[in-house]
């Protein structure tokens, strides 16, 4: 099964090289409802059966759930009383999203859990749920995995509310990696993968992990790969910290120089963040991946939004291979060249043939 998913990603690259190069000139790729950032006025509560036919995205959040708001707000951007958690399934028929409220963690699984491996993902800084929601379908759409977000009220009028955001909302993260640890030995098929995409700010939820003492109780892998991508935490000392990180198997960090989101959060923080800049001492434990060469300024290049990502296939085997679990061949000489120092790999600039 693992060979024939080598090939089939192999086979994709190609594909993806026959296929994208009229996207290569474009700034964006066309998209449709659904991977569009929506309003509140496109989603809609339901009671009805989760409809059929249509992509699941599993939702874990804590912010407070409101039957009747004024503003059709169902999630606000707030902490729910007690922390307490929602567990929705989300669905989109192409002109619209609809939440049903399940009773819990292991009713949302097993909506989702069709047999392919299966994906965490974690936003930052700035986001409603209905934002999250569009990019978690973008991830899913493009990769071809089962998608968990966990969301958490992160749009927030400055980046240091965020952070402090994270710290109160650490204890629900913490109780969902339990939940998934447990899921994964009682109900996931041997040849199913459970990886973690954290982008930016949420990345802060993993650093914390450790800070905060949680850390000490996940001794035992559970997580294939946890990709740390654009890493909106402190460069500073995040290989004492990032080493103690043990309930995954493998873990990649992204950087980009010129990540211009990244600098503004430099300024805010004072201090350099881990996706602009890897200063040592390393995470023994981490591979890292320097993509300053051709993202540009971007500070998001993951889901398929850019031309890069498309006309370069060192973007989608990455990701691909790493989001579905399975360990990236950073010796590839076609994609990756080591960096100086021995601190990780480039991502080469290279194009389709």
């Amino acid at each position: 099964m693992k060979i024939m998913r080598v090939i089939l990603v192999q086979v994709l690259v190609v594909m993806i090289c026959v296929f994208s190069q009229g996207l290569a000139d474009a700034q964006t790729k066309s998209a449709g409802f659904c991977e569009m950032p929506s309003s509140w006025d496109n989603i809609e509560i339901s009671t009805k059966e989760i409809p059929e036919g249509f992509t699941k995205i599993f939702i874990v959040t804590n912010r407070p759930y409101i039957t009747e708001p004024k503003n059709h707000e169902y999630f606000p951007n707030d902490i729910a009383e007690y922390r307490k958690v929602s567990y929705l399934i989300a669905t989109c028929d192409g002109r619209r999203w609809q939440l049903n409220l399940v009773s819990g963690f292991e009713e949302g699984m097993q909506a989702i859990n069709d047999g392919r491996d299966i994906l965490l993902f974690i936003e930052g800084h700035g986001k409603t749920l209905p934002m999250a929601l569009s990019r978690a379908f973008q991830v899913q759409e493009r990769y071809d995995v089962a998608m968990i977000i966990f969301d958490w009220p992160s749009k927030n009028s400055n980046f240091n509310n965020s952070l402090a955001r994270v710290r109160r909302c650490a204890d629900n993260f913490y109780n969902l990696l339990l939940q998934i640890r447990d899921y994964r030995n009682h109900a996931m098929n041997t040849d199913q993968n459970f990886s973690i995409l954290a982008h930016s700010l949420g990345n802060y939820f993993l650093s914390y992990l450790i800070v905060c003492g949680d850390g000490q109780y996940l001794q035992e892998p559970f997580i294939d790969n946890i990709v740390m991508n654009a890493a909106a935490i402190r460069a500073k000392e995040h290989g004492e910290v990032l080493s103690q990180l043990c309930f995954q198997n493998r873990l990649y960090i992204t950087s980009n120089k010129n990540d211009w989101v990244l600098r503004g959060a430099n300024l805010l923080t004072s201090g350099k963040m881990l996706g602009n800049f890897i200063i040592p001492p390393f995470a023994g434990n981490a591979d890292y991946l320097d993509f300053t060469d051709i993202a540009g300024k971007e500070h998001s290049y993951y889901f398929g939004y850019h031309s890069f990502e498309h006309s370069n296939p060192a973007f989608f085997y990455f990701f691909n291979t790493a989001i579905h679990g399975e360990k990236v061949n950073l010796t590839d000489t076609r994609y990756f060249a080591p960096l100086d120092g021995g601190c990780g790999y480039s991502i080469k600039d290279v194009s389709c043939p």
